[in-house]
């Protein structure tokens, strides 16, 4: 504020006009046209009103001066906070992987997904191994994750198989090259025809099998984003709810599933390969 104060002086003396020589100046042309005229009265009447006049003059200056350095220091005030406020907001963006509100909530029937005849849910089922979902023993579990596309689920009474194209094939050195596979599971959740899934899968004497049955898979959309349910905590963080319809009395994970980007299944990678 001290400096601010100074340079308002210091504008102020050196704009200023220097007033004697200015008086001076008018003072002789009146006494030329007083000695010529030989006026007095109007003379006299003529030095009130400069004076008064140049009074005003150098008020109004001084004003004008002070306004001015004022204003520069409130347009460098604002232009710094306007930075400082950019440049915080940039940041939240770069740290922000989520591309809308969390608070929102997507229905399950508007997500861009293959169309299928297959149903959704079995009641009859009654999944194999454990019953709660604990996602790091299902990561201890599983010796690959499959990116998967199911050409056909063939339902029988007690389990289905599935033929799967095989998109990708991930263990924990990297990637395998597989084209198809078939699997028997007892999973209640089905896995529809002409669907995208990413599955945890255990393999035993050659054969593969689902790492935990008694869930929902996770799904892929046809826009390469994630439908999962809320027991995978790594998925958990940059996502929304979905609202789903329950497919049965016994589906318990219709209002548990969420939503988020594909991207997200880096971070359920690292994880496993992290245990």
């Amino acid at each position: 504020m001290n400096n601010i104060k100074y340079k308002y002086s210091q504008h102020v003396q050196d704009t200023a006009p220097d007033m004697d020589k200015l008086w001076n100046k008018i003072e002789n042309t009146i006494d030329e046209k007083e000695t010529a005229n030989d006026v007095k009265p109007q003379i006299r009447q003529t030095k009130k009103s400069y004076k008064k006049y140049t009074a005003l003059a150098a008020s109004l200056l001084v004003v004008i001066s002070a306004a001015y350095i004022f204003a520069n220091f409130n347009d460098n005030k604002t232009d710094t906070y306007d930075k400082s406020a950019t440049e915080s907001h940039v940041e939240e963006q770069e740290n922000n992987t989520l591309p809308f509100d969390k608070n929102d909530v997507v229905k399950y029937e508007s997500l861009s997904l293959s169309r299928t005849s297959t149903t959704s849910y079995n009641a009859n089922y009654t999944a194999d191994g454990d019953e709660y979902f604990v996602e790091e023993n299902v990561l201890e579990k599983t010796d690959y994750f499959a990116d998967v596309t199911i050409l056909k689920a063939t339902l029988n009474t007690t389990y289905a198989e599935y033929e799967m194209k095989i998109n990708r094939l991930i263990n924990k050195s990297g990637e395998t090259k597989e084209t198809d596979i078939t699997i028997k599971s007892s999973t209640p959740y089905i896995l529809q025809e002409d669907r995208e899934y990413f599955i945890p899968l255990y393999e035993e004497d050659g054969t593969f099998y689902i790492a935990f049955e008694n869930a929902p898979q996770i799904e892929i959309s046809l826009d390469n984003e994630l439908i999962f349910q809320n027991g995978w905590e790594c998925l958990d963080e940059y996502s929304i709810s979905v609202e789903k319809s329950q497919e049965s009395k016994n589906d318990y994970y219709y209002d548990r599933m969420r939503y988020s980007q594909e991207d997200n299944l880096n971070t359920l990678i690292e994880k496993w390969k992290s245990l």
